[in-house]
């Protein structure tokens, strides 16, 4: 069960003065010594900035990436500012790349880009696999979450379910596939992008179209262009989903 899941990051590729990139703040409610981040975009340094707002005392933090473009692990590096905090990465490394996550992002972590790596940071990395986690598996499992391979972008992502609460679905076209994934969602945070659309993204009806077709009560636009006209996005995806928000930091999605 969630607690709280704030967006802290709603914005896609180039952060602006009102949207870092993508990262959403998962907090259990069986545990108040716990949090989940989806995604290291740049709204990551959110946890630094704002620490004792959105994390309070919590003592124990697991990263889980639905891929490794920059945009979504960027902020990997502000971990070095996350101190006094058992913090886990998890990455699709082995079930979408072939290699282990901890060698995909060694190529982040690693001189001349970065002085310091993981291990020297005490951050502990491992993988994330497809389907469904028990109970056992990290603080992740006891979340309820669920993974599927999304292979509608330049390259293959994860979608990430928590539960029948939400949906996380970003750096994908519209996928017939996601509505399976989705169905029984409460809410449905998917990938918009465009007029025009750009390869590897939903254009907004598109997206609405899968968050009818899985019954998903409510649609949150994610990943939204840096210069996007929201009210245009919200409109087109509006005309096929009688719920849709255009998605801003900050946003507690359980509020919807």
């Amino acid at each position: 069960m969630l607690a709280a899941a704030t967006i802290l990051g709603s914005g896609g590729f180039v952060p602006t003065g009102t949207r870092e990139t993508s990262s959403v703040l998962l907090l259990p409610a069986a545990d108040d010594d716990a949090a989940v981040v989806i995604d290291a975009g740049t709204g990551l340094r959110r946890l630094i900035t704002d620490r004792d707002a959105l994390l309070g005392g919590r003592s124990r933090l697991e990263v889980l990436l639905t891929h490794f473009h920059i945009d979504h692990i960027c902020g990997l590096a502000y971990l070095t500012e996350l101190t006094g905090i058992a913090i886990t990465v998890r990455g699709p490394g082995a079930e979408l790349y072939d290699m282990p996550t901890a060698t995909a992002l060694q190529r982040l972590f690693a001189p001349p880009i970065m002085p310091v790596d993981l291990e020297q940071l005490g951050v502990a990395v491992g993988e994330l696999p497809v389907g469904a986690l028990d109970e056992d598996d990290g603080l992740a499992g006891a979340l309820g979450i669920s993974t599927r391979r999304q292979d509608r972008h330049t390259n293959p992502t994860l979608g990430i379910r928590v539960g029948d609460a939400l949906t996380w679905c970003t750096d994908t076209e519209d996928d017939p596939l996601t509505v399976a994934f989705a169905r029984g969602s409460r809410v449905l945070a998917h990938d918009a992008w465009g007029p025009p659309v750009a390869p590897g993204h939903a254009e907004p009806a598109a997206a609405a179209q899968v968050a009818v077709d899985a019954g998903c009560e409510q649609l949150v636009l994610i990943h939204v262009p840096p210069m996007a006209d929201e009210t245009a996005l919200h409109g087109r995806a509006a005309a096929v989903h009688g719920a849709v928000t255009v998605a801003t930091d900050g946003l507690d999605l359980l509020a919807l």
